[in-house]
């Protein structure tokens, strides 16, 4: 995997770990002491985070900065099954409700 590939993965998970949180761009950057034109760049793929700004973000959205370079794609399906049970457990009853309802209209249960 190139070095501008890992830039994009890293920059969708903070993408998506941002938006989870319903943190803006702005808000992020404040959290972790960068300005929200790099917080952008990094969401992009066109800038790469130094070793403190992930350990930072890694605190902020309560997860491991390996969690930041992690694709979905590479899990097993065991693993997919226990973040599936992971989510679940955590979620409140009204959002294990919308996620039934999701998961029973996508496989047409």
């Amino acid at each position: 995997m190139d070095e501008n590939t890992i830039k994009k993965q890293v920059g969708i998970k903070i993408k998506k770990y941002r938006q989870n949180m319903k943190l803006t761009q702005f808000k992020l950057g404040e959290l972790i002491d960068i300005n929200q034109r790099q917080v952008a760049l990094l969401e992009a793929g066109k800038s790469f985070p130094s070793l403190i700004t992930l350990s930072k973000m890694a605190n902020i959205f309560d997860c491991k900065v390996a969690d930041l370079f992690e694709s979905d794609d590479d899990l097993s399906e065991d693993e997919l099954k226990n973040r599936l049970i992971q989510i679940i457990s955590s979620s409140s009853p009204e959002d294990c409700r919308r996620l039934y309802s999701i998961a029973k209209s996508f496989l047409l249960i």
